[in-house]
């Protein structure tokens, strides 16, 4: 009797040990859309399933050897890397056996990130630790093992933020709403509506504008460069986002929706049709359905904008854009059909005018102090052709000709039948004579 009952009790063990391990979830999966193969993480094995021939077992590899560490903490990067969710750990897959490769250590300062790869880089973004949010990069240098901060250029860089939804494009990650936390009570959250644009190849941030709506991080399954759906978490209906139509449109949920987004694994689009997993009765089922059958079963509710334009931003172009033609027809006014001096040179309708001489002195005289609205007396005129060796009246002839030589040349010069420097006599006494530059060209 006794042996009996200890054979009870060893067959009662087993049964829990084998119903234990029969439910056994897994932790995490990775697509590798190269190869169309899925993986499936577990506490002590990989399983590769073939995508081609609809999620067929190719292997089910027992982890032989795993440095003592609780796997349940990490996540794939891609189908060899494992990384920790606490920071620092990666850890390599080299057939049945994972091994640590980093230098650094679990600083607890990123939890939470975002984590994504990027021309072969593993990139880590935000966070949370000790108390506060995270708003840089921090990147996997292979070279040194070790993780390093990205440098990113310009002047414009996020909020400290938490459980904001994010999506990557190759060159792009775009970061909407999410949380901040109160700078004087760490208890105390509050809603960010901006929204921004990080790009990796100039480094820089872009502000795009405040969110009409707040937007917090939920699941993402990424369609195109632009496009994406992902959840209102208020009711429950499908969201598809065109990131560079600013748009966003809701549809009603379905039951296949529910299903989508309860999925026990991330779900993910290839060859268009839309994957996702159930776990039910103790297994995990493979679902697929192809985008087109998906997206015309939805029935829209909703379409906006996920961000307001600014329409300071706005107002300061156009009040630019006026200003700059004001600017332009002023300058118009003042050049065309104007002489103007620049740098000493003179010109008309932006051609050069060319003097010489005692011409040219002449001019200068006339035209600056015409620009005063001062006339040049006959007198300061006639000491520019003064000559000890002439008389008066051969040296007021000089003058008289040289003036009208300038005259007939600007005639010719700016196309026109009207004196450039006009003589005028002086009201008081008929013999003083004043010059000036026609006004009409000034």
């Amino acid at each position: 009797m006794f042996i009996f009952n200890i054979f009870v009790y060893v067959k009662l063990i087993l049964f829990f040990l084998l119903s234990f391990q029969s439910i056994e979830k897994p932790i995490d999966s990775y697509f590798d859309s190269s190869d169309e193969i899925f993986y499936l993480l577990y506490d002590e094995k990989i399983e590769k399933y073939s995508l081609e021939s609809e999620y067929k077992l190719l292997s089910s590899i027992e982890i032989k050897y795993s440095i003592n560490l609780n796997l349940k903490n990490f996540k794939f990067v891609d189908q060899h890397l494992l990384s920790n969710n606490l920071g620092g750990e990666i850890l390599e897959i080299r057939g049945d056996s994972i091994f640590r490769i980093d230098n650094s250590y679990n600083h607890k300062l990123q939890l939470g990130s975002l984590e994504f790869i990027r021309n072969d880089t593993i990139f880590r973004y935000g966070g949370y630790g000790f108390f506060e949010n995270r708003n840089f990069f921090t990147y996997y240098n292979r070279k040194i093992n070790s993780w390093e901060f990205l440098n990113i250029k310009g002047d414009i860089i996020p909020e400290e933020l938490s459980n904001f939804l994010y999506y990557k494009t190759k060159d792009n990650i775009y970061i909407l709403g999410g949380f901040t936390i109160d700078k004087f009570n760490n208890d105390i959250i509050h809603k960010n509506y901006n929204s921004y644009k990080f790009d990796f190849k100039t480094k820089k941030w872009k502000h795009l504008g405040k969110l009409n709506n707040h937007i917090e991080r939920n699941l993402i399954i990424p369609l195109d460069n632009d496009t994406f759906f992902s959840f209102n978490k208020q009711n429950g209906n499908i969201l598809k986002f065109n990131i560079n139509s600013n748009l966003i449109e809701e549809f009603y949920k379905t039951p296949t929706t529910k299903k989508i987004q309860s999925s026990f694994l991330k779900p993910f689009v290839h060859n268009d049709n839309l994957h996702f997993f159930n776990y039910e009765n103790n297994q995990l089922n493979f679902n697929s359905i192809s985008i087109k059958d998906f997206e015309s079963s939805l029935r829209k509710t909703d379409s906006r904008n996920i961000y307001k334009n600014s329409y300071l931003f706005l107002i300061g172009i156009c009040l630019s854009f006026i200003v700059i033609v004001f600017s332009i027809i002023v300058i118009t006014k003042k050049t065309i059909n104007k002489i103007i001096k620049i740098n000493g040179l003179y010109f008309y309708n932006f051609k050069r005018l060319s003097l010489r001489g005692k011409e040219e002195v002449v001019f200068n005289i006339i035209f600056n102090q015409s620009r005063n609205n001062v006339k040049v007396d006959n007198r300061t005129i006639t000491e520019i052709f003064y000559d000890e060796n002439l008389n008066y009246t051969t040296i007021n002839r000089r003058k008289n000709e040289s003036i009208n030589k300038l005259n007939d040349k600007f005639k010719i010069l700016l196309k026109t039948n009207k004196d450039i420097i006009l003589r005028e006599q002086s009201e008081i006494d008929k013999r003083e004579i004043f010059y000036s530059i026609n006004s009409k060209f000034l």
